[in-house]
């Protein structure tokens, strides 16, 4: 088992090298997937095979699928402003800039991209320019409220990823996980509200003259793909990849696009990036599985802890490492399953590694959100981590609490 252990250990170690030297995220996971074959002498000819046949497996094309609805998507809302008057919308409703500074990012947060954050961090600017916050704090509320929504929002790369690797259902995960959400949000209103009474800052009133007929007008301009997603998949059960489709042509077609603006998204660099990316991750997934981690340490008993420490460590530390959900998650799932597979609660397991991943991912120096984020507001990094420390600790704590009682 010590064996097995240490080559796993330097799969993890290896990834560390390859990102350190800042080898491209993808190439990087293809790297592993070979060193995973030489380390644990994997034939070659099956690593290929294996390799092609997960490529054009259902789930994978599914998972493909769902990937360039949800980028098709964002880019048009991006690109058409259509969360523009989302937030007047908030304006005229919520009579509370404070609050608004922190709903903004969270509205945001259903938008996933790269970098998001950069997207709401003028609207906390906006909503926060009369309260004379530290950049720290303005910091922290954008980049903490804009990640609210990644344990349980089904359009999440880093979700499905996870839901694709541990084949748990979507449905079970987005439940399960919905209080960790919750817990999120309590703790950066605490954070939040416990730095406005330190420093004395009141409710602040947005000046917004709309209607209230404008403001429902606005607001559902603003939300009505994100709505109609949850319409179709969480109370009709349309399968997701079907839901994305349906809702990327009929956005399509009410704002009337035209085929050069629809070819220049669905073949831009960003998406065939991600495409790729995807692609290595089940790659490397195929390695692990078809490789001897599986049969050797699910035949060996080892302590209920010690799996838990070192889920943790390596879940923690890949989230920290690489500051993306789905890398951490291509990485470190597949190599702990074998773990726990034979374990009663594996369930619960699977999710504390997603939970604890994704806080290395929020502590993460590299995570894309957290930089552009303390640029645009010209912060201390060191002092952003004050704040983040509680409700990240917070979450750990919880996750692992639970994990040894469930």
């Amino acid at each position: 088992m010590e064996i097995i252990l240490l080559k796993i250990g330097s799969v993890v170690f290896a990834l560390f090298i390859f990102l350190r030297i800042k080898i491209n995220l993808a190439f990087s996971i293809l790297l592993l997937a070979f060193y995973t074959v030489f380390i644990f002498n994997v034939n070659l000819a099956n690593a290929f095979v294996s390799s092609f046949q997960v490529l054009i497996e259902e789930r994978t094309i599914q998972l493909f699928i769902i990937i360039v609805s949800v980028l098709y998507i964002g880019a048009i809302q991006k690109s058409t402003k259509m969360f523009d008057k989302l937030i007047n919308s908030l304006n005229s409703i919520i009579k509370d800039k404070r609050i608004v500074a922190m709903v903004s990012p969270a509205i945001i947060g259903f938008l996933p991209m790269p970098g998001g954050a950069l997207f709401s961090a003028p609207l906390v600017d906006v909503s926060t320019k009369k309260m004379n916050l530290k950049p720290e704090f303005n910091t922290f509320i954008n980049f903490w409220f804009r990640h609210l929504w990644e344990y349980i929002w089904p359009i999440y790369v880093g979700l499905l990823v996870f839901q694709t690797l541990s084949q748990i259902p979507l449905k079970k995960i987005i439940l399960f996980q919905s209080p960790f959400a919750i817990l999120n949000i309590l703790t950066g209103l605490i954070v939040s509200f416990i730095y406005f009474k330190k420093h004395n800052i009141k409710p602040l009133l947005p000046k917004v003259n709309i209607s209230f007929f404008e403001t429902i007008k606005d607001f559902i301009a603003g939300v009505w793909p994100v709505l109609l997603v949850i319409l179709l998949f969480f109370i009709l059960s349309i399968p997701l990849y079907i839901s994305l489709l349906i809702v990327s042509v009929i956005l399509t077609l009410v704002l009337h696009l035209k085929v050069k603006e629809i070819s220049s998204i669905l073949f831009s660099k960003f998406i065939l990036k991600n495409l790729i990316l995807i692609a290595c991750i089940m790659i490397f997934q195929k390695i692990i599985t078809i490789s001897n981690i599986f049969t050797t340490l699910q035949s060996v008993d080892i302590p209920f802890g010690m799996v838990i420490f070192i889920s943790f460590s390596i879940s923690f530390i890949m989230g920290l490492l690489t500051g993306v959900n789905q890398a951490f998650v291509a990485i470190a799932y597949p190599v702990l399953f074998p773990l726990f597979a034979n374990l009663p609660n594996a369930l619960y397991i699977s999710l504390y590694i997603y939970i604890v991943g994704f806080a290395g991912v929020l502590l993460s120096p590299v995570h894309l959100c957290l930089v552009l984020t303390n640029e645009y507001f010209n912060s201390s990094l060191i002092k952003v981590y004050k704040y983040l420390a509680f409700p990240c600790i917070t979450l750990i704590a919880v996750a692992t609490v639970l994990v040894f009682l469930l």
